[in-house]
């Protein structure tokens, strides 16, 4: 039994897995000791996200693999393949660098306080967000800001919640007009900074470099007016990393990405969709 604190982390002595043993020691860290700063503090947030990922199949994340690393687990991949990352990405160097970046400044949201809007859902939302149901601008039916995009809702008092916008004295202040449209990837900027190369390199493989028509460009992603994306993080990395200029398919809602993220996640709770940790 592994105790850090009060807290019970596993059933197993660390000292058999060296892997959790780096993790344990990490989270005591977090837990324990106090933060100066909060670029340590966020710094010992990605390695343990990173480590647990780790133990999950997952290690390789492009925010922090040296190209070097990167492009050799690429190549001995490819050649497994009996394929040459030359030959199907020439620019593997430019754009793992390019795509390093952008995840490098991604707003790094945790994936449990993302929005869950389902494709299925989009248009629906878009409908919602057209007749002004919903209470995002000034008249407010609720004048806080965190009050007004709840986190605890569900579906039985999201109903109400989704109606505000005709309750605050004005039914036309909160329309929002959201269009479909096509972005190029290299437009775009992540919300999260965790984007694995596995799964890009293996879905390039298996599936070929995206291009125009393949059902990787069809299948959209919500985007702010600032060009953040809530969602699709992986198929947008494997278009930043074998076809940046790829136009991928997606529904603009021209909202600054910290009031899209707060009432997209409140609009997923109102209709069912729970959060993914």
């Amino acid at each position: 039994m592994c105790n850090i604190g009060n807290v019970v982390l596993c059933n197993a002595t660390a000292g058999s897995n060296p892997v959790l043993s780096a993790t344990f020691f990490i989270v005591w860290l977090y837990l324990y000791i106090p933060m100066k700063t909060t670029q340590l503090k966020k710094l010992i947030k990605t390695y343990i996200s990173e480590l647990l990922s780790e133990e999950g199949g997952f290690k390789y994340n492009v925010a922090s693999l040296s190209l070097d690393k990167a492009r050799d687990y690429a190549e001995s991949e490819f050649s497994n393949a009996g394929k040459a990352l030359n030959e199907v990405i020439p620019e593997f160097n430019k754009n793992y660098m390019n795509l390093q970046k952008a995840c490098k400044s991604a707003l790094d949201i945790p994936r449990i306080d993302m929005p869950v809007i389902e494709p299925t859902d989009m248009k629906m939302f878009t409908k919602k967000l057209a007749l002004g149901h919903i209470d995002i601008f000034k008249p407010y039916k609720i004048d806080n800001f965190i009050s007004r995009f709840p986190k605890a809702l569900d579906k039985k008092n999201g109903k109400h919640w989704i109606k505000l916008g005709m309750q605050d004295g004005d039914p036309k202040d909160d329309v929002i007009k959201g269009k479909w449209t096509k972005f190029p990837a290299k437009n775009l900027k992540p919300t999260q900074s965790q984007i694995w190369l596995e799964k890009l390199v293996g879905n390039i493989i298996q599936f070929g470099v995206p291009e125009d028509g393949s059902p990787l460009t069809k299948a959209s992603v919500i985007a702010s007016q600032e060009g953040y994306i809530l969602d699709g993080h992986h198929r947008y990395g494997q278009a930043m990393l074998a076809n940046p200029p790829l136009k991928l398919s997606a529904l603009y809602i021209p909202l600054d990405i910290k009031t899209l993220l707060a009432m997209g996640r409140s609009y997923g709770n109102a209709i069912g969709n729970k959060q993914k940790g």
